[in-house]
Formats: C-alpha cells, sequence, structure tokens
C-alpha cells in the first residue's frame, strides 16, 4: 500500500513571517496614547483611528453617543 503525502499547509509554504504595518493608537480623546494593542477602529470626523485595547474600555465606559453621519 502507498502512503499518501501530505500537502504542506500555506504557512509551511513561505519561509517569510507575515508583516503589517504597525498602527498606534489614534484616540481622539486622548492625545497621549501610542500603544499599538489595536482592539478596532472607529470613524471621528470622516477618518478611520486605531483605537487600543485601554483606550476602548476607558470610552466604551463613558457616556459617548454614537451616530452615523
Amino acid at each position: 500500500m502507498r502512503k499518501r503525502r501530505l500537502k504542506p499547509s500555506r504557512m509551511e509554504e513561505t519561509s517569510e513571517p507575515l508583516e503589517f504595518p504597525e498602527d498606534r493608537c489614534m484616540n481622539p480623546w486622548n492625545g497621549e496614547c501610542r500603544s499599538t494593542d489595536i482592539a478596532l477602529f472607529i470613524y471621528y470626523e470622516g477618518r478611520k483611528l486605531p483605537i487600543c485595547r485601554r483606550c476602548w474600555v476607558e470610552i466604551a465606559s463613558t457616556n459617548i453617543e454614537w451616530s452615523c453621519g
């Protein structure tokens, strides 16, 4: 009986690590934070801004009213 040859996974096919641009927190209410632990992106004044986990916890716990448009 012949042994089946396993196909390599996509990760094994490339020897180079995946690289992503390093986003830094751009919390519009905290201009000093530059964390790279990005949790999500928000649209603020027409711009897509990365928000870190720590800032998102602070933003989500405040009484900010969100709207589209």
